[in-house]
């Protein structure tokens, strides 16, 4: 007789496919949304953090808007929850936990995106020794 419990495999297995599921989904979204958006994609791979893709540099406004397709399509997929409630879980858990502004994620680069997209243009101040002669008279 063996000792093994295997009761707790079935559901362990399950939330590791349905994790990994989200995580191709997630990315794929990613993928799908630069593509549409003229930004090319060099490359997706897979290292010891999960999926990712690298893709050329675009606009800003284009980035963010790459950068949200993954965690918004988790999001909707939550909506699946009643029919699925572990496929749901899987990606509502990967949807909020990418749009935290952890070092790496994709709220984090959503973020910096938009502190660069709406950071005060520079000031520039011109010394009175470079103004124009009428301009100097009237200050």
């Amino acid at each position: 007789m063996s000792s093994f419990d295997h009761d707790w495999f079935s559901p362990f297995f399950q939330i590791l496919c349905f994790g990994l599921l989200a995580m191709v989904v997630h990315e794929a979204a990613h993928f799908v949304a630069a593509r549409a958006l003229g930004i090319k994609v060099k490359r997706v791979g897979f290292n010891r953090k999960g999926l990712y893709t690298v893709r050329e540099a675009g606009p800003p406004a284009k980035n963010l808007i790459v950068s949200f397709a993954g965690p918004l399509i988790n999001l909707l997929l939550m909506l699946l929850w009643p029919w699925s409630p572990m496929f749901g879980l899987a990606n509502l858990c990967f949807g909020v936990c990418n749009l935290l502004p952890i070092m790496g994620s994709d709220g984090d680069r959503m973020l910096s995106i938009w502190k660069e997209m709406h950071k005060a243009p520079a000031v520039v101040q011109i010394s009175p020794a470079v103004m124009p002669e009428k301009r100097r008279r009237a200050a």
